[in-house]
């Protein structure tokens, strides 16, 4: 049994009560701080800065005094709300047991984080006006929770960004350290983002504050999707029946999130995927869907994420009924097509439909089975042998191709890489315009393809345009971000470089 615990401040990781323990306790060896706090000898009995376990442990060594609880631990001072707000019930509180009871799970996977796409940070993140006003008011500082959730970048409090500390999440060897001058610093880091930016990651966080704060609730998946369902069907993108209008719906979205954005959230979209993750986040399937997606989807949907919490009554997909009631009388439509049928011999269903239009719509829906055995059988023809002038319809690719090159080099916005894929697009034909008898305009077509680096190039002449246009300074990395490169590739680097050097030039 320990002899007292720090006191712990609101938002606190267990992780950062533990460091300022040793710290206090002046503890040199990890081994004998976990021994002396969770009473095993051949494992560590954190397992995870943001997942402890063998709590129950831990709490039965704390003072005979102490009011600290299990439940408390996990609710206020670990990230179990926000990464088991979207799992049911059963899961978290298979999650909620493990970490009670360490059993030996990787919580880790009981929430559906390693096989995940988005990524948790690396290390652990803080606020450094935060750290400043703890240093000057408290006298020390410490981890909160709130920076750590996934793509979270702006303190809510001062509307500066989050930085990194130099303490290792990922790595389960990484000591006890203090939120402290030699971890943290009161720098602010540059912010390179827009605005808009900066409002879309604001109110997701709002909502994130929301799960981690207030919210101990836990709701179904399938309760989940039909949620969703009822909230795309009042803005239109979804039928009464419950289908979804999903080309409608990735316009709508691509449309709210700028796709930069959603790079920088780790959930880009291409749409040119079927199984690009919008499409199947809205299906009824079993697989682990990130909290970071839903926070985005609510946002994107303009809905809080108490109200689907708070919510009792969904409906989802439904069969819509419809009761037809004819206008007319069927004695008296009958009549007038057969006597349609009298004026017109000889004529098959189809001249029979374009004479009688509304008339045959209306026998058609409402008398089929008579319809059927008085109206004459359509007559089967043989199917002509299809002839394409081949020459002809090159002539007319080669200047559509010709026009469609014009048109996505003019085109406002960041450049489109001319491609045979792209100008088959721009011009909205089908498979047939890869065909080989169009020999001259797949000859254009070689000739007009764009390689990568000239791509490269365009783009990135285009970003410091438009960033000399804004009267934003320009930097290599500002360029690349602009042109939407990523960070690593060196030999982009060079090439911004380079082509920076000439644009000086060129003002100068």
């Amino acid at each position: 049994m320990i002899n007292f615990l720090p006191l712990i401040y609101q938002d606190e990781l267990l992780f950062s009560v533990i460091c300022r323990y040793k710290q206090m306790c002046g503890m040199v060896s990890k081994r004998a701080l976990e021994l002396d706090l969770f009473q095993i000898h051949n494992r560590m009995g954190r397992k995870s800065v943001l997942f402890p376990q063998n709590l129950i442990t831990f709490v039965a060594n704390l003072p005979p005094n102490s009011k600290l609880s299990v439940q408390e631990i996990i609710l206020n001072h670990t990230m179990y709300p926000i990464y088991t707000a979207f799992l049911s019930n059963e899961k978290s509180d298979s999650v909620f047991k493990s970490m009670a009871e360490g059993i030996g799970k990787s919580i880790e996977n009981m929430v559906g984080m390693s096989g995940s796409k988005v990524k948790s940070n690396n290390y652990l993140k803080y606020c450094p006006l935060c750290f400043k006003e703890d240093m000057e008011q408290l006298g020390e500082s410490y981890w909160r929770r709130l920076p750590q959730v996934p793509c979270a970048f702006y303190c809510p409090k001062h509307h500066v960004l989050y930085k990194n500390s130099n303490v290792l999440i990922t790595d389960s060897r990484v000591d006890y350290l203090c939120a402290d001058e030699d971890t943290c610093n009161t720098d602010l880091a540059v912010d390179v983002y827009p605005n808009q930016f900066k409002e879309l990651n604001l109110k997701y966080i709002e909502n994130a504050s929301y799960l981690l704060f207030h919210n101990q609730k836990r709701r179904e998946l399938s309760f989940i999707i039909k949620f969703y369902i009822d909230k795309l069907r009042e803005r239109g993108l979804a039928s009464k029946g419950g289908s979804l209008y999903i080309n409608k719906l990735l316009e709508a979205f691509l449309h709210f999130y700028p796709s930069d954005y959603l790079k920088l959230m780790q959930s880009s979209i291409d749409i040119e995927k079927k199984a690009n993750w919008l499409r199947l986040f809205v299906r009824n399937n079993n697989k682990n869907r990130s909290p970071l997606r839903h926070l985005l989807f609510l946002q994107f949907l303009n809905v809080g994420v108490e109200e689907l919490f708070e919510s009792n009554k969904v409906i989802g997909k439904q069969t819509i009924v419809v009761n037809r009631t004819p206008s007319y009388s069927i004695e008296e439509r009958r009549k007038e097509w057969l006597k349609l049928i009298e004026e017109n011999p000889g004529a098959n269903r189809s001249e029979l439909k374009r004479i009688g239009k509304g008339l045959h719509t209306w026998i058609y829906t409402h008398d089929r089975r008579w319809y059927d055995e008085v109206t004459p059988s359509a007559k089967t023809r043989k199917k002509k042998a299809e002839t394409i002038d081949w020459e002809k319809r090159d002539e007319e690719c080669l200047a559509l191709v010709k026009g469609a090159v014009k048109k996505l080099y003019q085109k406002q916005g960041k450049p489109v890489r001319i491609i045979p894929g792209n100008i088959r697009r721009e011009i909205g034909v089908k498979r047939w315009f890869f065909n080989k008898k169009l020999l001259k305009t797949q000859q254009y077509l070689k000739e007009v393809t764009e390689d990568i680096k000239s791509y490269r190039v365009r783009k990135i002449k285009w970003a410091i345009d438009e960033m000399i246009k804004n009267g934003e300074r320009l930097t290599v990395y500002k360029v690349q971000l602009k042109a939407g490169f990523s960070g690593g590739n060196q030999e982009i680097k060079r090439e911004i470089e380079i082509i920076l050097e000439q644009v000086s030039k060129e003002i100068k």
